[in-house]
């Protein structure tokens, strides 16, 4: 005679389990990840071809993006499989041959993922602010950022994986001697150490971005960028609900789902925003009227513009006119406009520059002194 199944919890005064049709609420989890991994990969895809065959500057942040969305595709193949055992479904609708190992082994592989990947997004969009700022308080901020994001991660992956003692326990529940960290809890605190560096890393540009000598069109460009990374912050609070509801209820197959939905939306979003940086000569190329631009042309790899627009090599000087009548020692730069936008090549540089219109400015300073002749 064989035994009846045993459900995952006991199920709550008044109600049965019901291993055949029980109540479903993972639906949504479906959609959000159909939905949101293709944008995050076809912003990824533009990237890709932008560094390769517009700009020709692939880098270390263009990898690690690529990288971030490797596991922003594992996370959403663990967690969709996760739905066979029990994800969104009430614990006493779940067997507790499902719950263990599979479920609690899919689930501890999720995290990881999760914290490797934002880790990864993370530290590729503070490695591309070092290009484009060369400030050195600046770079100073962004790599003590980076120790903080890369730091954090990998703490939270090591957590993640000895987070029982012995580490089989996380999955197997018939182990019942050994201990295990508050993993709700350990949640939680990382949610919130995740939010900091989220805010964090979208406001240290900002008073740099202020002394930009750029059109105001692409600062409201750069600013837009910004917004979307605090979309991303907006959405690890939304997340950080979700834990604490996490925290207060025993029922894991059923909480953990809007838990992980939110990973999923704020990974994919994350990548997304990551890329917008390759929009715009993306854009100049394929598609100029986007900009405001005539047609692209092909053989120069500029697009085509009135010769009366066009800006030439010019020196000007910082302190106003140049004035060589006396024996004052005086500054001055060149502006050129680069038009092939390739970022990783050209710092964007703040002090007064000539007002263009489009393009990245490259400033050579030189000084020159006033000598009286001899003899």
């Amino acid at each position: 005679m064989s035994s009846d199944p045993i459900p995952a919890m006991p199920p709550p005064e008044g109600q049965t389990s019901n291993f055949v049709n029980p109540t479903f609420g993972a639906t949504k989890f479906v959609v959000v990840n159909c939905v949101f991994l293709p944008i995050a990969f076809l912003a990824l895809v533009i990237r890709v071809w932008t560094r390769t065959f517009i700009t020709r500057g692939f880098r270390w942040d263009d990898f690690l993006m690529i990288i971030s969305f490797l596991m922003s595709c594992v996370l959403s193949a663990v967690t969709l499989d996760m739905r066979k055992w029990g994800l969104g479904v009430h614990m006493w609708d779940v067997l507790v041959t499902d719950l263990s190992p599979m479920f609690l082994k899919l689930n501890l592989v999720a995290a990881i993922i999760y914290c490797a990947g934002t880790g990864f997004l993370k530290v590729s969009v503070l490695l591309f602010y070092l290009r484009i700022f060369p400030s050195r308080g600046f770079q100073y901020a962004v790599w003590l950022l980076v120790f903080i994001a890369a730091g954090y991660n990998i703490a939270s992956v090591l957590a993640n994986v000895f987070s029982c003692d012995p580490v089989a326990k996380t999955w197997d529940v018939s182990i019942t001697s050994g201990a295990c960290m508050n993993r709700p809890v350990f949640y939680f605190v990382n949610a919130g150490l995740g939010i900091f560096t989220d805010f964090a890393t979208v406001l240290v540009p900002v008073p740099w971005l202020q002394r930009l000598q750029m059109p105001m069109r692409q600062k409201i460009a750069v600013g837009c960028i910004l917004a979307m990374g605090c979309f991303v912050g907006v959405i690890s609070c939304v997340r950080l609900s979700s834990l604490y509801i996490l925290l207060k209820n025993d029922d894991l197959t059923w909480t953990t789902t809007n838990a992980l939905m939110w990973c999923v939306i704020e990974l994919n979003l994350g990548i997304t925003g990551g890329c917008v940086t390759a929009m715009r000569p993306f854009a100049r190329r394929y598609f100029p009227r986007l900009l405001g631009l005539s047609s692209y042309n092909s053989n120069s790899g500029y697009p085509s513009q009135p010769r009366a627009n066009s800006h030439p090599l010019h020196a000007f000087s910082r302190s106003g006119h140049p004035d060589f009548s006396n024996h004052s020692h005086h500054q001055y730069s060149t502006a050129l406009k680069s038009g092939a936008d390739n970022s990783s090549e050209e710092h964007i540089l703040s002090g007064p520059q000539p007002k263009e219109r489009d393009g990245i400015i490259h400033t050579v300073e030189f000084d020159v002194k006033n000598v009286r002749g001899q003899g």
